[in-house]
């Protein structure tokens, strides 16, 4: 499991994840953490396989489906589970619900090949 540490994201500089789309990430025990940030208005446009821990920091979060199934949506105070899957079979995207920007905190699990 390794050392206690601490993860100033306070300190990590944003880096533009997709058009609307900032994130503070690091690596931490071989998975990704991240403050990421939605734009008002914001959708990501592709498709995501990778599963997702998350809780949302302020606003509000809706992720579509590829796969029909109905929108997953959590709001400020809330946390989701996000399981990966392939595309067509449950990948996901998501979109800010909220007036002003979306902050969630996120740790992924990838796909495993």
């Amino acid at each position: 499991m390794g050392e206690p540490r601490k993860v100033p994201f306070g300190e990590i500089e944003w880096s533009d994840d997709a058009p609307g789309i900032r994130a503070r990430e690091v690596e931490v025990g071989g998975a990704r953490w991240a403050t990421v940030e939605y734009g008002e208005g914001t959708r990501r446009e592709e498709w995501c396989e990778d599963g997702h821990h998350g809780f949302v920091l302020s606003g509000g979060i809706e992720y579509e489906f590829d796969d029909g199934r109905s929108p997953l949506r959590a709001a400020e105070g809330e946390a989701f589970l996000l399981p990966p899957a392939p595309v067509g079979n449950g990948a996901h995207r998501g979109r800010n619900l909220a007036q002003g920007a979306t902050r969630l905190f996120l740790i992924d699990a990838p796909l495993e090949g």
